[in-house]
């Protein structure tokens, strides 16, 4: 299976609800590596990279977010094939004020 990388944007009420947490958490258990973080507009931003089997169970938890986020809108842009990860792992990315 192929590696592919994505950029993505979640909306909704998503900070304040664990929803980098849970990104991180999914992204861990599913062999995907990349980078999740707040973004000062509202939403929960990232890049995800994979195999494209994983990438996809990934985007799907996304969509359903944690318990008490609510998800209105999930964009995925610049999904591309890879030849090799380029993140070891998958991080939280703290925002600095």
């Amino acid at each position: 299976m192929a590696l592919k990388t994505v950029d993505f944007r979640v909306k909704g009420k998503v900070q304040g609800v664990f929803f980098r947490a849970f990104a991180r958490d999914n992204a861990q258990q599913l062999g995907v590596v990349g980078w999740v973080k707040n973004d000062p507009g509202g939403d929960v931003i990232g890049t995800a990279q994979g195999q494209e089997d994983a990438l996809e169970k990934f985007k799907e938890a996304l969509r359903r977010g944690p318990p008490h986020a609510k998800v209105t809108d999930v964009e995925f842009t610049n999904e591309a094939p890879l030849e090799r990860l380029q993140f070891q792992g998958f991080e939280k990315v703290l925002n600095r004020a």
